[in-house]
């Protein structure tokens, strides 16, 4: 078998080689690399329990043997070849499972508490261990989106936007277990699909099936906002008593041929919307203007920014997430895709702490984790939905979510691998 000069290297301090070039066989896998370093760190420290190690070879991850990946990516054999090592992440478990009665359209998850839309007309409040804490009721039709607003002590603010083309904004007291509704937001025309809170949690954008994306202020009053009915509109609305002050929009940001899907700020001055036709915008929120757009051939139907790697996501329904470069001169430019869903891709999200993984949800029932070294598939297929995926989410403390026409909501714990020694 021939051999390569290779040479390992690794940010974890923990698990550090001498930076010396090794002859391997060329056709070592990922498995024989890892039984390698674990004899290099028990020649060094005779008490070092085995660890499972994955490797990278110029920022991509080695998945096949050493030789065959380095011809694919054409690398000289003749050179010593530079290898990352970094520890491997375990396959994420299913934790907990919550039951909504109807689909579960949205999720938005802190380090305390889980936020969830759905189909049965309301939002739900759990514990992140899974209990339910509150159900929060109001509106006539689905719920389609929800956001928290701001955590105030034990007051939080939250939002629920909705197919009655209304979104609510909620005042919850945690401790008395109270909620209330203190705004509800009118202007638009059509399903309130998508409801984003800017970082300052004093502001929030709307994106509807009206084409439109709304600007709205986060904060609680005592007053209520006059909305400007058209004359020649049947007065059909108000069967039931409106909950909380009337509010309407602070500006209107049009542009968007068809229905808004997802948005969300990238800062507090940069707003980005997905939309159906086959467009994602980039927005001045200081004065309405377009920035940027961002072309793709299909609908987008869900967008996710990190601002660790200053990347968007974007997920199809041509079944592939693509990565792009929001401040782009070249709109039509996708630095990556990964594909492996084999449906709609209706949920992406990036991790808070990594700043290369992300998850997505599909019409497929796969929930996919991915790192983006690794774009030809993705970490881990997560198969425990019986239906439909809508939504993703993840918090700070790596715990991660999905729910959807299985009227369920998962979490999953992962961390790195830790193997017993001598395994």
């Amino acid at each position: 078998m021939s051999q390569l000069q290779a040479r390992f290297f690794t940010e974890n301090k923990k698990y550090v080689v001498d930076d010396v070039p090794f002859s391997i066989p060329a056709g070592s896998e990922v498995q024989d690399l890892s039984n390698v370093i674990n004899k290099l760190l028990e020649a060094k420290n005779a008490s070092h329990t085995a660890v499972e190690f994955d490797f990278l070879v110029r920022g991509q991850f080695l998945r096949t043997s050493l030789s065959t990946h380095m011809e694919t990516e054409g690398i000289s054999t003749e050179d010593v070849v530079e290898i990352e090592y970094v520890e491997r992440i375990t396959a994420p478990e299913p934790e907990e499972c919550m039951m909504h009665d109807d689909w579960i359209s949205s999720i938005d998850a802190d380090t305390e508490w889980i936020l969830t839309g759905s189909y049965d007309k309301t939002a739900k409040i759990w514990s992140v261990e899974g209990k339910a804490v509150m159900t929060v009721a109001g509106h006539s039709d689905v719920v389609k989106d929800v956001a928290w607003v701001k955590r105030d002590g034990l007051t939080s603010l939250l939002l629920t936007a909705s197919l009655d083309q209304t979104v609510l904004l909620w005042e919850w007291n945690s401790e008395r277990n109270k909620v209330k509704a203190r705004h509800c937001c009118r202007g638009h025309t059509g399903s309130v699909d998508t409801v984003a809170t800017d970082p300052t949690g004093s502001k929030f954008c709307s994106g509807s099936w009206d084409k439109m994306l709304k600007i709205w202020s986060a904060v609680p009053t005592e007053e209520a906002d006059e909305v400007e009915e058209p004359a020649d509109r049947p007065r059909k609305k108000q069967k039931t008593q409106q909950l909380g002050l009337t509010r309407t929009p602070l500006m209107t940001l049009s542009g968007h041929n068809e229905a808004v899907s997802s948005v969300l700020w990238c800062d507090s001055e940069e707003l980005c919307s997905a939309s159906w036709d086959h467009t994602i915008r980039v927005w001045d929120v200081e004065t309405g203007g377009m920035k940027t757009t961002l072309t793709g051939s299909k609908v987008f139907n869900c967008i996710s920014y990190s601002p660790l790697c200053r990347r968007l996501a974007s997920g199809s329904t041509d079944r592939h997430i693509r990565l792009w470069d929001p401040r782009t001169k070249d709109g039509s430019l996708v630095l990556l895709s990964l594909t492996s869903h084999t449906g709609w891709v209706t949920a992406v999200k990036w991790a808070p702490s990594h700043e290369h993984q992300l998850i997505s949800g599909s019409l497929d029932n796969l929930v996919k984790l991915w790192d983006t070294r690794s774009c030809k598939a993705p970490l881990y297929d997560l198969a425990a939905h019986e239906d439909k995926v809508f939504s993703v989410d993840w918090t700070e403390s790596g715990l991660m979510l999905s729910g959807g026409a299985d009227n369920k909501l998962y979490t999953y714990r992962y961390s790195a691998c830790q193997t017993d020694a001598g395994a």
